[in-house]
């Protein structure tokens, strides 16, 4: 098995200690964050919640009416934990799943969740070959043996397609045995965050997790959501831990749930240096970049013997930029790499890289 550096984007401190410097030299491109930061105001409106901080969690009332209104569900319907790790660990718990299947390639932690439940889950894989698309066999195959849980991350971490939303809205109509996990945390650094599975009527058999981490760059805070349908309400509350939700990550959550205006111009942004960084990337000769509808690109390396790993050591060593190594991901292996955009300066620095890589 290959050596595993970081299994997952944005440790900072280890890629420092490997590096030999301070976590605040590096530039992180491992993980998924809003190319924009956070909104102006945020630290300073969380100073006066000090002191908040320390007091017992509430049930976050507010804020899960506040999200309700905005996603046009009932309140009822959501839920808050401590970042969408929380609901991606306990859905399969909840629903004692025995017949998983993980649409993939995609995001590392579905299969350690589902294994906890002591089964092994299956995967539908889409591949390089097929424009990591799905074919209507595949799907048929799939959905033969009658999985009571299937989750999928829409668009997809970390290649950025989205599953067709009429293909997933029949597969979930057509097959309500099946529990639906659509995972949404990056929907809003999609082309078309409309494009979403917020349904009306909300169907029994689905979960939609949402995240504030990729949003509003603010993965510290720990805060995801959870919707689900209002009759299953009952059922996950006496099921889900208490108090996982600090004061003071339910008081940035209001905060952010009010910065509509800048998320849009920060959406509008982000489309605009995607397309950018795209043609430069596509003028790479020894590496090829895949199409994504997210701030975010799956690159795989062309030169034979090509390793994600040592490019990732090499960069950080030599330019101190961290990409995100994919070498572990069922679907991909050892030639594919993750970076999520950043500031235009700093997505020039990550072009010169491996433009120097490429030239090396």
């Amino acid at each position: 098995m290959s050596e595993v550096l970081f299994e997952h984007g944005g440790d900072l401190e280890k890629a420092a200690s490997l590096a030999g410097c301070s976590p605040k030299d590096l530039t992180d491109f491992s993980n998924l964050l809003n190319p924009c930061g956070s909104p102006p105001g945020l630290e300073d409106a969380l100073k006066g919640q000090v002191g908040v901080a320390l007091l017992h969690p509430s049930s976050g009332e507010g804020l899960k009416a506040r999200l309700a209104r905005q996603m046009k569900v009932i309140p009822q319907q959501v839920f808050l934990g401590g970042g969408t790790t929380e609901f991606i660990h306990f859905l399969p718990l909840w629903r004692k799943s025995q017949r998983p299947v993980i649409v993939g390639p995609t995001y590392g932690d579905y299969a350690p969740a589902l294994r906890r439940m002591g089964v092994e889950p299956k995967w539908l894989l889409a591949t390089e070959e097929k424009d990591w698309v799905l074919s209507s066999q595949q799907w048929e195959e799939g959905m033969k043996e009658k999985p009571d849980f299937l989750i999928l991350s829409r668009p997809n971490n970390p290649l950025g397609q989205s599953l067709y939303h009429p293909l997933l809205k029949d597969l979930i109509q057509s097959h309500p045995q099946t529990f639906f996990v659509v995972d949404e945390t990056c929907i809003e650094l999609a082309d078309d965050p409309i494009d979403n599975f917020l349904l009306d009527p909300w169907p029994r058999n689905l979960a939609v997790l949402r995240s504030f981490s990729k949003t509003y760059a603010v993965p510290g805070l720990r805060l995801g959501i959870l919707l689900l349908h209002p009759d299953l309400a009952g059922s996950f509350r006496t099921f889900q831990m208490p108090w996982t939700v600090s004061p003071l990550a339910q008081a940035a959550g209001l905060y952010l749930t009010h910065q509509e205006t800048w998320l849009t111009e920060s959406q509008a942004k982000n489309r605009m240096e995607k397309e950018r960084v795209f043609m430069e990337l596509n003028a790479l000769k020894k590496f090829k970049v895949f199409p994504s509808c997210m701030t975010a690109f799956t690159v795989k390396g062309l030169v034979p013997g090509f390793s994600a790993t040592a490019l990732l050591k090499k960069l950080l060593m030599n330019e101190k930029i961290l990409i995100r190594d994919l070498s572990q991901h069922p679907g991909l292996g050892p030639v594919f790499f993750r970076v999520g955009l950043r500031t235009p300066s700093e997505n020039d620095r990550l072009v010169a890289a491996l433009k120097k890589e490429e030239a090396g």
